[in-house]
């Protein structure tokens, strides 16, 4: 009872209305449904507040984002107007956490049109850079925690990734910072301490040299 249930609402949401499963609801369940506006029902009858969002029939005047998180948008103007919407307001974590949903759901849609793939590389050009260098980073992590975990000196470590063309320092960086989380080496924790050293600016030798584990941006 931390949360009140009264305070919880679960939502759904479906491109269709979902007629057999809400009839199972009533009969088995004995819910009702009830209708509150263009494609907002509320399912009641139940311990928990629950609503149904049905994207087909949502107003795009009051819902365009809700009414876009579909598998089915239509090539050309309805997908440049997403992405014109989406630039005035790309950096809300929201809008970011909507079009991505939007974007994977439609992505095969979305390259069939070459120039609209163009557009979207250059929308998400920013993150996808991030991506690709947080995931590389965090492959190396990886790689170290295991030697760790197999109580191999960091001298060694490094002379072993030496070899293949990273660093001492940067090698070193990982090792220290990585033994503060034994012995689950948890790879995302080590790579966020990482990151927050480098934002602090503590004069030391970065850890982003040659591929950028810790930006310092």
């Amino acid at each position: 009872m931390e949360v009140d249930p009264e305070e919880i609402t679960l939502t759904f949401v479906c491109m269709r209305y979902p007629r057999k499963l809400l009839g199972h609801l009533k009969k088995a369940r004995g819910m009702k449904v009830s209708r509150q506006g263009d494609g907002i029902y509320y399912l009641e009858g139940d311990a928990l507040a629950m609503q149904l969002l049905v994207t087909r029939e949502l107003s795009e005047r009051d819902n365009y984002w809700l009414q876009h998180l579909r598998g089915n948008l239509k090539e050309g103007r309805e997908l440049q107007d997403l992405m014109e919407r989406y630039e005035r307001h790309r950096h809300s974590k929201w809008y970011q956490a909507a079009m991505d949903l939007i974007v994977r759901a439609n992505w095969d849609r979305m390259k069939e049109e070459k120039e609209m793939c163009e557009a979207l590389r250059e929308l998400f050009a920013d993150e996808l850079q991030e991506s690709k260098e947080q995931g590389e980073e965090t492959k190396l992590i990886s790689w170290i925690c295991a030697k760790l975990k197999k109580d191999k000196p960091i001298s060694a470590i490094i002379e072993d990734f030496g070899e293949l063309g990273e660093p001492e320092e940067k090698v070193s960086l990982i090792c220290e910072t990585a033994r503060r989380f034994a012995p689950d080496y948890d790879v995302d924790e080590i790579y966020a301490a990482l990151a927050e050293r480098g934002r602090r600016g503590t004069g030391e030798k970065q850890v982003n040299e040659p591929s950028g584990c810790v930006s310092g941006k």
